[in-house]
């Protein structure tokens, strides 16, 4: 069993026909449909066959039965906390002519994980803990991230962790990264995550820098792949060239592909080939996943 802790959310997928014109209007296909970083990942997990527990919150309301009825079709199992007071969380997602994705997430539920929200059992029983970055960097639900790492590593499970967006981390720093999340066995960041945890370092160098505070490291390069090193040998995946649809949700395949691989021993190039193979596929798609 993979436990996979993160945000769930409806997503409100916009897909522009033309650029967005400021102060006007600019014609889209608008489609509503299941999403959230964490529950795209446990999701994708449960397609590839792994058996997948999905931890968070949602609120009392239609849409968090929707998306709670939606992980338990899919064959991920929900252990999810239900918020009386609090919206189910919500994403607008901007796609862009060329596929490119602007968000703008109400994170709603999501953001006031509580350390009693984690059922140890459930960890502790792990083969496996993948967090997700939103949930550790908003300061109101990293009680719960933050609680569900202690379980692991109190239960010998590994950590594998995707930081998520580039944004907080600058802000918070690479010291103040490190020293919050411990040394985790697989970290997964994207090229502008992979800057600012390494103050800016050219991708060589990155994955050195990266590699001192993790075990594996895997840096993510949208069209061009990824490139990863475990200390002992290090790889380079190219990505096939295809026309990308929806960039929305691609690095969440990717995750998803890269530990399913991995857990299950295959070895890190054949990790490598199949996260940047579904994260692929998934950007060629007009949903989510």
């Amino acid at each position: 069993m993979i436990v996979v802790v993160g945000d769930i959310a409806v997503d409100i997928v916009s897909t522009l026909r033309t650029p967005l014109l400021r102060g006007s209007d600019a014609p889209a296909d608008v489609r509503v449909m299941p999403g959230g970083s964490g529950a795209n990942v446990a999701v994708w997990l449960a397609r590839l066959g792994r058996p997948v527990t999905f931890i968070g919150r949602i609120g009392d309301d239609p849409f968090g039965r929707w998306l709670a009825a939606d992980l338990a079709a899919e064959g991920v199992h929900p252990a999810l906390v239900v918020d009386p007071t609090r919206n189910t969380g919500a994403i607008q997602v901007l796609v862009e002519p060329d596929g490119e994705r602007t968000m703008v997430p109400d994170r709603g539920a999501n953001a006031f994980w509580a350390a009693s929200d984690v059922p140890e059992a459930l960890i502790a029983g792990a083969e496996l803990l993948h967090v997700v970055g939103y949930v550790l960097l908003d300061r109101e639900s990293q009680p719960g991230a933050l609680a569900a790492m202690a379980l692991a590593r109190a239960h010998g499970v590994p950590v594998s962790l995707d930081p998520s967006s580039h944004g907080p981390l600058t802000g918070l720093g690479p010291d103040g990264f490190w020293d919050l999340v411990g040394r985790p066995e697989v970290v997964l960041p994207n090229r502008q995550e992979a800057a600012a945890l390494t103050a800016g370092a050219e991708i060589d160098r990155a994955r050195q820098i990266l590699l001192a505070h993790a075990n594996t490291a895997v840096i993510k390069l949208d069209r061009d792949g990824c490139t990863a090193t475990d200390g002992r040998r290090t790889v380079s995946t190219p990505a096939p060239h295809t026309a990308i649809v929806n960039a929305t949700g691609a690095g969440d395949a990717f995750d998803a592909g890269f530990l399913a691989a991995w857990s299950a021993g295959r070895g890190l190039e054949a990790a490598c080939r199949a996260g940047v193979s579904l994260g692929t596929f998934v950007a060629t798609l007009s949903t989510t996943r």
